[in-house]
């Protein structure tokens, strides 16, 4: 018999994904468990329509808390843990059951897209239901630390599985999420101050509340603290890619932290991408078409075995774009009309780049000096 798997939810006024969500578990998992904070709208509605397990719980603050409650409710041999605004799009149950019937498997990773049109990455979302894992972290809430420890203890592994799962939240509007992470990132730094990742969200929250000045600290001390860190994690680049896009984008010069960032994480894409915008910013177009031409070969399909994800234009329309502004500086308009046909065959909606295409293709007809 297969092991029985749980999905655990945290909900509170999620009627806007909630159904799409339970649609994508349905035949795919034995039983549904929701923790709901405190809903006003349809939720609990929906979360019944669909025969899921409905617990109530006061919301005290602590996203490990009331994932917690889910846990301790769930009656499967193994969690499948997500939120509303997620779905499962890729399941193959008979690949699940095996690997968790393999006794030697203490968690599997599931294939993870955290926004529309960004490349998937590997994340630890499907493990053994068992009272010495539980989340930790007032946001941020993770159960790897317990799941590292259960599996040096016991000698067991970490598998991969095929399990797919695509986030809608960060589609949109963002003012209420940052609004409500402020207080738990400021109350999670208290108790940490050197979490790289809490000090870089909370300089993407203040950014996203038009706090710039702010969020240039932010940025900053969280490089600081991956400085005074021993080893690098791959996370650890977000402040290094967040400040530099600021920088970027108000003209300022970014060579700096592009050039710490790139040393420390040297496979780092998204880096990769700015140092070649900053290069283009200071008309050093040579320079930059080959790291942009670069990009273009790599493969989309391979970024899951990384920690990270990427927005993939930057691997395809994007980048060939910019490679044909890179030719359209040097004076070869044959050349970037190329580039431009390719961006627009990557992206036929992007009408900036179909009116490039079409002005370079006429500056290529004219021949030389045009």
């Amino acid at each position: 018999m297969s092991p029985l798997l749980s999905a655990a939810l945290i909900v509170r006024d999620e009627e806007r994904f909630l159904d799409g969500c339970l649609a994508s578990l349905a035949g795919r998992v034995d039983e549904v468990v929701i923790v709901d904070t405190g809903s006003t709208d349809r939720s609990r509605d929906i979360a019944r329509s669909h025969g899921a397990r409905l617990i109530e719980a006061r919301w005290s603050g602590d996203f490990s808390a009331v994932r917690n409650v889910g846990l301790e409710a769930a009656r499967g041999d193994w969690i499948l843990y997500l939120d509303a605004d997620e779905r499962v799009v890729e399941f193959d149950r008979a690949a699940v059951a095996a690997l968790c019937a393999d006794r030697a498997f203490v968690a599997c990773t599931v294939l993870f897209r955290p926004v529309t049109g960004y490349t998937r990455y590997r994340e630890f979302r499907l493990f053994r239901n068992r009272r010495d894992v539980r989340f930790t972290g007032l946001i941020h809430e993770t159960v790897l630390p317990d799941l590292e420890a259960l599996r040096a203890r016991r000698g067991l592994r970490f598998g991969a599985s095929t399990v797919a799962i695509d986030h809608y939240g960060y589609d949109g509007d963002q003012g209420h999420k940052h609004e409500r992470n402020l207080p738990l990132l400021n109350a999670r730094l208290a108790r940490d101050p050197h979490h790289v990742y809490s000090r870089d969200h909370l300089g993407r929250a203040l950014l996203g509340l038009g706090d710039e000045a702010g969020a240039e600290r932010a940025f900053r001390a969280a490089i600081d603290s991956v400085r005074a860190s021993p080893s690098d994690a791959s996370v650890d680049s977000l402040p290094f890619l967040h400040l530099a896009s600021l920088l970027l984008e108000r003209n300022r010069d970014a060579a700096g932290v592009l050039d710490e960032g790139c040393r420390r994480f040297p496979d780092n894409h998204a880096l990769t991408w700015l140092r070649a915008r900053a290069l283009v910013q200071a008309g050093r177009y040579g320079d930059a078409l080959p790291l942009f031409r670069g990009l273009t070969g790599v493969d989309v399909d391979g970024c899951p075995d990384a920690r990270m994800a990427y927005d993939a234009s930057i691997f395809g329309a994007s980048a060939h774009a910019a490679m044909g502004l890179c030719a359209l500086k040097l004076g070869r308009h044959a050349e970037s009309a190329a580039h431009y046909a390719r961006a627009e065959a990557l992206a036929p909606g992007d009408l900036e780049i179909r009116t490039k295409r079409q002005w370079v293709t006429t500056l290529a007809a004219r021949g030389p000096g045009s």
